[in-house]
């Protein structure tokens, strides 16, 4: 694995997906919630090594979701 690599990995995984979704409010089963999980996928599977910190994400946009509703 190079440098470009993982700085890719992030990019995507930090920049995109987390950044689009930490202060959104998506109700469970919703669109926007299955297209969420979709990405976050797609995420682990494009980029094996970055699995378990996609699943945290999800865990933790779960958990911040369910407190507000």
């Amino acid at each position: 694995m190079t440098d470009q690599e993982v700085q890719k990995a992030f990019e995507e995984v930090y920049n995109k997906f987390w950044l689009n979704y930490r202060g959104k409010i998506l109700p469970r089963g919703s669109d926007e919630w299955e297209r969420m999980n979709t990405w976050a996928v797609v995420l682990m599977k494009k980029y094996p090594f970055m699995e378990q910190l996609v699943a945290e994400m999800i865990a933790e946009l779960g958990q911040r979701m369910w407190r507000r509703e």
